[in-house]
């Protein structure tokens, strides 16, 4: 267990959207009716395939259910059998099934299984629609565009905690905690400043080798619909991560850069000029679902 956790959370009030997954495994029936139903998929749309290749479609589908099965909670099975019953599900299932049996088990299908899970565990009507759209634009994402999208998404809507005790807001208001008296002020400044600093500690969870990432198309990113146009940030780049490290001002990008290093590494890499244009680049509520589930995938959140 780390010093701290990682969680999300809506304390810079950007809109995120929380949803909770479980992590006990399955027991009895979910488990099977998960399987059959990625195996039917399969059956139904791709056995027209050689035999080798229908083979291997065949042992990811009987993977991916096994998968899935074994993050679902063995307390709501009989809810479960019920669920897995709706079209509405199974047709998310699909959905999953088809990209993960035709591309394999890479970081777009973590982010594929959280969501399914998200959308069999989720009982409102808007939430669900929202995993629907986020599991089709999904399929239209690259890996590295899901990987920017959770760096704004880190930035913006996870905090680092302590015994349940949010110390990001404690770092961006200079102040203490009484169940927490080794937690300075200076401490958690140093702790953050730390964390957005160097590359290794957060970021290589979530985003992988900086060689992997690519220069990212923002105008793309509105037409797949997970970032809103024309909008800004209200609290900048600037001011949100130094008042986390204990500086109420910085004045200019090459004064941030200097503080850290890492990000402008980060953003260089992804073709972002500066922190303006940055700070431009606003997730909507489908691109937050889809970086916070991503998150969860990669067992940052």
């Amino acid at each position: 267990m780390s010093l701290f956790d990682n969680k999300s959370g809506q304390h810079v009030g950007d809109g995120s959207t929380a949803i909770q997954v479980t992590g006990d495994a399955v027991i009895g029936n979910t488990t099977t009716e998960v399987v059959t139903i990625c195996e039917l998929v399969i059956r139904a749309q791709m056995a027209s395939l050689k035999e080798d290749a229908y083979k291997l479609v065949n042992q990811r589908a009987t993977e991916f259910g096994n998968q899935i099965a074994s993050k679902l909670s063995h307390d709501l099975d009989d809810k479960l059998k019920e669920k897995l019953s709706d079209p509405d599900i199974q047709y998310s299932i699909n959905q999953a099934v088809i990209q993960v049996a035709r591309k394999g088990f890479n970081e777009k299908s973590e982010l594929l299984k959280e969501l399914l899970i998200s959308k069999i565990q989720s009982d409102e009507e808007d939430e669900s629609l929202i995993i629907d759209h986020a599991l089709e634009v999904t399929t239209k994402l690259t890996t590295n565009d899901i990987k920017f999208l959770s760096l704004i998404y880190y930035f913006r809507s996870t905090g680092k905690f302590k015994n349940d005790i949010n110390t990001t807001t404690l770092a961006e208001t200079n102040t203490t905690h009484s169940t927490l008296p080794d937690l300075t002020i200076e401490r958690n400044h140093s702790y953050h400043k730390n964390w957005y600093s160097n590359y290794d500690v957060d970021y290589i969870k979530f985003l992988g080798d900086l060689t992997s990432l690519k220069k990212i198309n923002t105008e793309i990113l509105v037409l797949k619909d997970v970032t809103s146009i024309g909008n800004t940030y209200i609290i900048s780049y600037e001011e949100l991560l130094g008042k986390r490290i204990g500086l109420n001002k910085i004045d200019s990008d090459d004064s941030f850069y200097i503080q850290f290093p890492a990000i402008k590494n980060i953003l260089d890499t992804f073709g972002i000029k500066d922190l303006a244009t940055f700070n431009g680049i606003v997730l909507n509520p489908i691109g937050s679902l889809i970086a916070e589930n991503f998150l969860k995938a990669r067992g940052f959140l």
